[in-house]
C-alpha cells in the first residue's frame, strides 16, 4: 500500500547520477538503495509522450518511496510513500 504526495523535494544526486539524499518536510533522508524503474510502454508512446525518470529509493530510516525527475524543468517529485 501507498500514499500519493506529490511533493517538490531537493535531491543530491551521487557519482552515478542517482538519488544520494533528498530533503522532504525539512528534513534529510540518505538513500541506502536506489533502482531505477523502467518505462515499459511501447517506444512509440515513449517518444511522443516522455515520462519524468522514476526511481525506487530505501533511506536508511527505512522509508520506501519513489523520486521523480522531470528533465523537462529540472524538479524533482517525491510522487509516493510506500508502506
Amino acid at each position: 500500500m501507498s500514499k500519493l504526495y506529490r511533493s517538490l523535494v531537493q535531491v543530491e544526486l551521487d557519482a552515478q547520477q542517482q538519488p544520494r539524499r533528498f530533503r522532504w518536510l525539512g528534513r534529510w533522508h540518505r538513500v541506502f538503495s536506489c533502482v531505477v524503474q523502467e518505462d515499459e510502454r511501447h517506444w512509440l508512446s515513449r517518444l511522443r509522450n516522455p515520462e519524468p525518470q522514476r526511481y525506487r529509493c530505501e533511506t536508511y530510516q527505512g522509508l520506501v518511496c519513489d523520486l521523480l525527475y522531470a528533465e523537462g524543468d529540472g524538479t524533482w517529485v517525491l510522487e509516493r510513500v510506500w508502506d
